[in-house]
């Protein structure tokens, strides 16, 4: 057997035909650089393009995994991958590397430090938006932001920036108690990871809107405020247990 690999990297892809190759090169490229022993998990959700082909074919020359499943959004995709990783330390990223993978760079330390989540963040000092999201898209951001931190009594600062890592035993608690398949999931597992005592840390990014999101405005956004309701009963009826005795809370870079 293979020896376990570093880093495992997690990705979701619903129809990304269209850039699934680039993005394993590069994933690959960047990690092989930095003699980082890794592997991918590309989670099909899925797809009705030819998403899952490419990635099987590509798996025959790059350390590639290609999960199935039917298509049940993102979240469901995420947990899947997270919770077959192999790595010591389980990064998740979008399909359209939207956060390049060489911000990678800057979790690194933190975890060495012992921080068991380290998530990207387009609001703290430091953090750098090349294509800014249209206006609308941005200010619900903003707004699920605050929605999430009152409701679910988190702070951070940005809860859906696709790009976040754990430690293999914090993805291994936290992703096992996940409920949620859709867009809240990010919601969800900060929650989570706050009840569990996991020690968080915020950490500034770079990051580029990409036109051809899968998010649907009106649908979607509804849904995560659901979403955001369904973790605050969950909780009322005990479906998320909380460590008790330990330092909680999300820390800005």
């Amino acid at each position: 057997m293979d020896p376990l690999p570093e880093l495992s990297v997690v990705i979701p892809a619903y129809n990304e035909e269209k850039v699934i190759a680039q993005t394993l090169e590069a994933v690959t490229g960047y990690f092989e650089q930095a003699h980082v022993p890794h592997e991918i998990l590309v989670v099909d959700d899925g797809s009705t393009d030819r998403t899952a082909e490419t990635v099987a074919r590509l798996a025959t020359r790059l350390p590639v995994r290609l999960l199935r499943g039917p298509h049940r959004g993102k979240g469901a995709a995420v947990k899947l991958g997270m919770l077959d990783a192999r790595g010591g330390l389980v990064l998740f990223t979008d399909a359209d590397l939207s956060t390049p993978i060489a911000e990678w760079e800057k979790f690194a330390p933190w975890l060495r430090d012992g921080y068991d989540v380290v998530i990207g963040s387009r609001k703290v000092g430091g953090a750098e938006i090349r294509v800014h999201q249209p206006w609308l898209r941005e200010t619900l951001g903003k707004g699920f932001t605050w929605l999430t931190n009152l409701l679910l009594g988190t702070s951070a600062s940005d809860i859906t920036c696709g790009f976040k890592c754990f430690a293999a035993p914090a993805a291994r608690r936290a992703f096992a108690l996940q409920r949620l398949d859709g867009w809240g999931f990010d919601a969800e597992i900060l929650f989570i990871a706050r009840r569990l005592g996991l020690r968080i840390r915020e950490v500034p990014v770079v990051w580029t809107d990409d036109a051809a999101t899968k998010v649907r405005l009106g649908r979607d956004v509804a849904w995560s405020l659901l979403e955001l309701l369904a973790v605050r009963v969950g909780a009322w009826r005990g479906h998320y247990p909380r460590t008790p005795g330990r330092p909680t809370g999300e820390h800005g870079a």
